[in-house]
């Protein structure tokens, strides 16, 4: 994403035609995880290629060391494509894969060969899996528990510890294997636990303590390791403290959310401008209220920011880990906060304490929780967004055909009206631009693949800052 994308254009624009139906909003389950033969306890988010949702569980599996499986999303085709095993492979994965299109990348917190971690990539079907890189401590970092980031020449990551100053890591790979490089060691921030984002110019970043107070700061660095500045130093009830999520950009603002801290010291969602300016603390979490300790990252549809909390909600305390969480949305001015669901675990019927983010599909909400289900080791779920969600919404009476699609290399798009000055915006799951067409006129549009991998987008047509049209793409391998 460059960093002259403007503000990220809605992934699903519910709130237009089918947000305000809450009414009809409906939570299912998925999935329970299962010990061996499933895998128990996932941490981290899903990944969707449009067919099948991939993801980890940070125990379970055949050697009790965690899994990588896929599944579809209506709950059928479960297929466990990996079983971590330790030395060889890694284990106790506790961040989310990525993929280039054609392999899925990801890291263990530990095994490997010096038992503090490994990166790796597998196929799809769960084939050609190949460990990348063994963390060894002082010299490349050991024990990530965030997810990679591909900019379509290295992938980038953050381990926890390790590094120079036992403090973790900033570092680089290419997808081969090859040219790692340790970009950053933690010296004033320390510990990062999530993930990093690109604008096409900086990575930012948070970690989850250090920094002039403590208790975590926002940071950003240059993808060659120069350029290192720390945007903000967070401030336990004045700010939050403790992030262990990501950021999330809307090309304006960078949103995030604190795990402890503010004023009920349950923790935050807040946002601040990119040069670290603009700091607001938009939602202290009270707990029944509003959730509490959120532990994952938001997710944007343009209108609404999503989230998940680990705890809090009409039923926390009822668990047997005393943590239940609910399902909410609120606007990025900190406004309209609406709690979307409780979770609840009494009847086994949802699971406890979702961990990680939300991602879409433009009808439903998915995410895993880390506990609780039918045998108390975590569920998969999905949230359905009013009866209409996203299909093909078109304002203004102007509507797109596009052809083909799904598509390889290239697809047409046909407009119902002559385009003056258009933007053209494709997003991904997470709402996130991925790539951007300006100054467009004409009724026809083609638009090419380039380096996108495969998978479910969203296109996006504005004109006089007002989206026309959104609708579903597809990009085949």
């Amino acid at each position: 994403m460059k960093k002259q994308l403007q503000k990220t254009i809605s992934i699903a624009m519910l709130a237009i035609v089918g947000l305000s139906n809450i009414a009809n909003a409906q939570y299912t389950k998925v999935l329970d995880f299962a010990s061996a033969t499933i895998g128990v306890y996932p941490n981290a988010d899903l990944i969707s290629d449009g067919t099948f949702l991939y993801g980890m569980t940070v125990n379970g599996g055949a050697n009790f060391m965690g899994t990588i499986f896929k599944i579809k999303p209506n709950g059928t085709g479960y297929t466990t494509l990996l079983d971590f095993d330790g030395t060889a492979k890694g284990s106790t994965p506790r961040g989310s894969l990525i993929s280039d299109g054609t392999f899925l990348y990801g890291m263990t917190e530990s095994g490997g060969t010096n038992n503090m971690g490994t990166i790796f990539k597998i196929m799809p079907d769960g084939t050609g899996y190949l460990k990348l890189l063994d963390f060894s401590g002082t010299i490349n970092g050991k024990a990530p528990v965030g997810s990679l980031k591909y900019d379509g020449t290295f992938l980038y990551g953050m381990t926890f510890q390790g590094g120079t100053s036992t403090l973790g890591t900033v570092f680089k790979i290419m997808p081969n294997g090859t040219g790692y490089t340790k970009l950053l060691d933690f010296a004033d921030g320390r510990f990062p636990s999530g993930s990093l984002i690109s604008d096409g110019t900086f990575l930012y970043g948070m970690t989850s303590e250090g920094g002039a107070n403590n208790y975590g700061v926002i940071f950003k660095i240059m993808p060659n390791g120069t350029g290192y500045v720390k945007l903000f130093d967070f401030l336990k009830t004045v700010s939050g403290k403790n992030p262990l999520g990501s950021l999330i950009s809307d090309g304006i603002f960078l949103y995030g959310m604190t795990s402890e801290g503010g004023s009920n010291n349950k923790g935050t969602i807040f946002k601040i401008m990119p040069d670290g300016t603009g700091y607001t603390k938009l939602l202290d979490f009270d707990g029944t209220a509003n959730g509490m300790s959120p532990l994952g990252s938001l997710f944007s549809d343009g209108t609404f920011l999503y989230g998940i909390t680990s705890s809090g909600g009409t039923n926390n305390g009822l668990g047997i880990f005393n943590g239940i969480g609910v399902i909410f949305k609120i606007k990025p001015d900190g406004t309209g906060y609406t709690k979307l669901h409780d979770f609840e675990n009494a009847t086994n019927a949802d699971g406890q304490a979702p961990r990680g983010s939300l991602i879409s599909d433009g009808t439903f909400l998915y995410g895993m929780a880390a506990q609780g289900g039918t045998n108390n080791k975590g569920t998969i779920f999905k949230y359905q967004l009013g009866s209409v969600g996203l299909q093909n919404i078109s304002e203004n009476n102007v509507s797109i055909s596009i052809y083909p699609n799904p598509f390889f290399s290239q697809t047409t798009l046909q407009t119902t009206i002559v385009l003056k000055n258009a933007t053209l915006t494709v997003c991904n799951l997470h709402g996130q631009a991925v790539k951007e067409m300006k100054n467009i006129s004409g009724q026809t549009i083609t638009l090419f693949r380039n380096d996108l991998p495969s998978g479910l987008y969203f296109v996006h047509l504005t004109e006089n800052n007002e989206v026309i049209s959104t609708n579903k793409l597809i990009i085949t391998d």
